[in-house]
């Protein structure tokens, strides 16, 4: 497996993202854009996952440990966005505050993907 799929996956991801960030803005919601954003992201981590782990054949079995670093950041944005929303109910600011770090570093794990991912 090469990594495109992954790619793919997470470029596809930031595109909802920014959809659904631009909306947030905007004070508009659609739940269906958060939804699909949420399971895109599921699916792109699951992609990394795969990749970094070497269980996919063509994973480079010596690059694990660098590309735990994406991982990780995808990981957190991933939990950061999914819990940015249940706490929304309860205190707005700690929830935008949430969301802006969720965004930044899943764009920040995305970029460090794609530097690990040219090296494959």
């Amino acid at each position: 497996m090469t990594s495109t799929p992954a790619i793919l996956l997470l470029v596809l991801t930031l595109a909802a993202g920014v959809a659904a960030g631009l909306l947030f803005l905007q004070r508009a919601r659609r739940p269906w854009l958060v939804t699909a954003h949420l399971v895109l992201a599921l699916g792109a981590t699951a992609a990394v996952a795969l990749l970094v782990s070497g269980l996919v054949s063509g994973g480079p079995a010596g690059a694990r440990p660098p590309g735990l670093l994406p991982l990780a950041m995808l990981a957190v944005a991933l939990a950061a966005g999914w819990s940015a929303g249940r706490i929304a109910r309860l205190r707005r600011p700690g929830a935008t505050l949430l969301l802006a770090g969720h965004a930044v570093l899943g764009v920040a794990g995305f970029l460090v993907f794609l530097a690990w991912a040219r090296n494959l």
